[in-house]
């Protein structure tokens, strides 16, 4: 069972000590035969400032104290980070992770390399890898319990089920301050801002992914440092804070190694990102080359490649190269159909503008009723349905350059009043 270390260890030992002896004559003994051990366990461990987190565990159940609440107390919130409390009710997984961090059972040797399979499938099966999940809960060695809990998440996180999700991220984080794995911990956080971005909260996922850094800072991880840095630099261009974002991910290029190929595409893809968004398209496409050849290293899925051929779209709109734009374009709708209907709506509306650009209307009216198929897995949407309906509703006479902004800012603005209803909430507690 894994062992606090350092001074983390000896904090919690000598709070503990401090709660066992504020229980009066007969405590220290009561201690040392709930834990199984004869006579002198407890006045040892005390002064060794050695204990695994089973014997923790065990000694806080006797006590009667939560595990999570008395680590907040021992040691403070992580790296100073409050983390606001999942709404909702958390999925099996968290309660089967609980139960077998408490059994101390070390399991049956699942490992990293099963895990780093799971984190791929989620991808393209993240309801596959939830079960899988929940059936690894009570196998996987236990040292990786946070990473498990980690991938379990991130495969909620796909099924927009984000309570669920967050309660899965927030189980792993406290775990693995129990364990004392601060390298865990960096990369929880780094999975929960993508989850809180979801939500729309953009200032509260550029904070988890500060923390991160902080926390791979700490521990002189330049790998995982460089990553975080990259997230940090996503969050600042969702928050149009475009300069910054570009310093922040040519400063995680200059961290990140080679063997780093996913974040480095990332980092130079929200390059071209940035400086599209600046007015510079032609700087914008050097970058995007510099993604597209390194995305080819990195092997990455379809919704990636799609991601990728979409700003290539964008470019070469911006620099009027339209007949290359509406054949990408027609790949990325096709592409992300099935994957992301929100996704699929705004390429087709990229893609309707385009061909009206063109001054090809048929073409355009053509893109836009394809839309149809896109209404019945939008349909508990309703505000991107009407949208959508709009375009629909319209003739081909009808379709103007105008009506496709209108729609495009209405399913964006869908996107905004979920993150302004979600910090409401949030303000309330």
């Amino acid at each position: 069972m894994k062992q606090l270390q350092g001074t983390d260890a000896q904090r919690v030992v000598r709070t503990l000590d401090q709660e066992i002896r504020s229980r009066g004559r007969g405590s220290i003994r009561a201690v040392d035969r709930a834990a199984g051990h004869r006579e002198g366990w407890w006045q040892h461990r005390a002064a060794s400032g050695d204990i695994t987190v089973h014997q923790l565990l065990k000694v806080l159940d006797h006590l009667g104290l939560d595990p999570v609440g008395f680590m907040r107390r021992a040691l403070g919130a992580a790296d100073g980070l409050e983390l606001d409390r999942p709404r909702g009710t958390a999925p099996e997984i968290v309660a089967k992770a609980w139960d077998r961090l408490r059994s101390g059972e070390e399991g049956s040797g699942i490992g990293e390399t099963y895990l780093e399979t799971l984190d791929q499938q989620r991808y393209q099966e993240p309801q596959e890898v939830v079960k899988l999940t929940e059936w690894a809960a009570d196998h996987v060695e236990l040292p990786l319990l946070p990473r498990l809990l980690g991938v379990a998440g991130s495969a909620l996180r796909l099924l927009i089920l984000l309570d669920e999700a967050e309660h899965t991220i927030h189980a792993g984080i406290e775990i693995a301050e129990l364990q004392g794995d601060r390298a865990a911990v960096g990369k929880l956080l780094q999975r929960l801002s993508y989850i809180v971005g979801d939500r729309g909260d953009r200032v509260e996922s550029l904070r988890l992914a500060e923390r991160a850094a902080l926390v791979f800072l700490r521990i002189r991880d330049w790998s995982g440092l460089g990553k975080a840095t990259v997230e940090q630099g996503i969050w600042l261009y969702h928050l149009k804070r475009y300069q910054e974002s570009i310093e922040a991910h040519k400063a995680a290029l200059d961290l990140m190694p080679e063997s780093c190929p996913r974040y480095r595409c990332t980092a130079y893809q929200y390059l071209g990102l940035n400086w599209r968004q600046i007015g510079e398209p032609q700087k914008a496409m050097q970058y995007l080359i510099e993604a597209e050849s390194v995305a080819v290293a990195a092997g990455i899925e379809e919704w990636a490649r799609s991601k990728l051929i979409w700003l290539r779209a964008r470019i070469h709109t911006d620099l009027g190269e339209l007949d290359q734009a509406v054949l990408l374009l027609s790949v990325v709708v096709e592409s992300f159909r099935d994957l992301h209907p929100g996704e699929a709506a705004l390429a087709t509306c990229d893609l309707v503008r385009v061909h009206l650009l063109r001054k090809q209307p048929e073409y355009a009216y053509l893109a836009a009723t394809s839309m149809r198929a896109l209404l019945e897995p939008l349909r508990h949407n309703k505000i991107i349905s009407a949208a959508i309906g709009d375009l629909l509703g319209c003739s081909q006479a009808g379709l103007t350059l105008a009506l496709v902004k209108r729609v495009q800012a209405r399913i964006e603005d869908e996107r905004k009043h979920r993150q302004r209803m979600w910090q409401s909430l949030r303000s309330r507690g």
